[in-house]
């Protein structure tokens, strides 16, 4: 997989904001959010349901349109470009969403083809690639299979290879977890880390669950109300015990204090046990 030169963050966001009114006639969205993310990281966004982290992600490969300010991708100003020009980029973006989005009528390997033959790939590259991303995946015996066929994790995977297959720079994730058992979680926590050794591919994962970024990412953003109300690095695996969500974690999490843990930042350990966390609020925390 080519990349972008490293030197240059895969991601810069800049006073972007996206705001609508709810039922209630509250004013919800993304207050106004300036972000850089380095080439080759995985960043969390992690927050309370309603926080506007979906809506952050969405901004970033413009699936939401900001009302005001700029996405900048691999060092493209996407808010700048023509449809023609953003439909081409979007190409070097693969996205994850949470109920894995697969066609129930087309096979596993169709299913990984299909944005590439969207984009006019030839046939030939088309099959090398869905036997490649089959392969990372450990899903090449089910080419064949429809996905109703599939479990939960199948399912996840078969997403995962196809948000690969184009060979993309970035890949969004926006609660890819959230529908699988704890175990299952980890399974696909690898195959995440996985992808961003091997290929380099930067990945933004939102998420409500504290186990999947504490394990995963290497840096986080906390959202709070539309806005980025802290950042910090994970790569020890610590949280500051004097930040936002350490402060969420003692107060709703069970973690008694200390919110660091002894889990690997880039690469799942054992199985955790079932997420602990607040009814009716979206923010779950296993016992960290």
């Amino acid at each position: 997989m080519s990349q972008p030169v490293a030197s240059s963050p895969a991601v810069i966001l800049r006073g972007v904001s996206r705001r609508f009114t709810d039922p209630g006639g509250q004013v919800v969205g993304v207050q106004p959010v300036s972000l850089a993310i380095p080439q080759g990281e995985i960043h969390g966004i992690i927050g309370f349901s309603g926080a506007g982290k979906s809506t952050l992600l969405r901004l970033i490969n413009l699936l939401e349109r900001p009302d005001a300010g700029e996405v900048i991708v691999h060092g493209e100003t996407l808010t700048a470009l023509s449809a023609a020009r953003l439909r081409q980029a979007r190409h070097r973006i693969g996205m994850i969403f949470q109920h894995f989005n697969l066609l129930h009528n087309l096979s596993v390997a169709e299913n990984v083809a299909l944005p590439m033959r969207i984009a006019g790939e030839p046939e030939a590259r088309i099959r090398e690639r869905v036997q490649v991303c089959l392969d990372f995946v450990g899903l090449r015996s089910k080419a064949d299979v429809y996905p109703g066929r599939l479990s939960g994790g199948q399912k996840q995977r078969v997403a995962i290879a196809r948000a690969l297959a184009p060979e993309p720079h970035l890949l969004l994730a926006d609660e890819p977890t959230s529908a699988l058992d704890p175990r299952t979680t980890l399974d696909l926590l690898e195959v995440l880390a996985d992808a961003n050794r091997r290929f380099g591919v930067t990945i933004v994962l939102v998420s409500h669950e504290m186990e999947v970024v504490r394990r995963l990412c290497h840096r986080v953003s906390v959202m709070e109300a539309g806005r980025v109300v802290e950042q910090f690095d994970l790569k020890a695996g610590e949280i500051p015990a004097d930040s936002q969500l350490a402060g969420w974690l003692r107060d709703y999490g069970g973690a008694g204090g200390s919110a660091g843990g002894s889990g690997s930042a880039s690469r799942p350990a054992q199985a955790a046990p079932p997420a602990a966390g607040l009814p009716g609020t979206g923010l779950e925390f296993a016992h960290v």
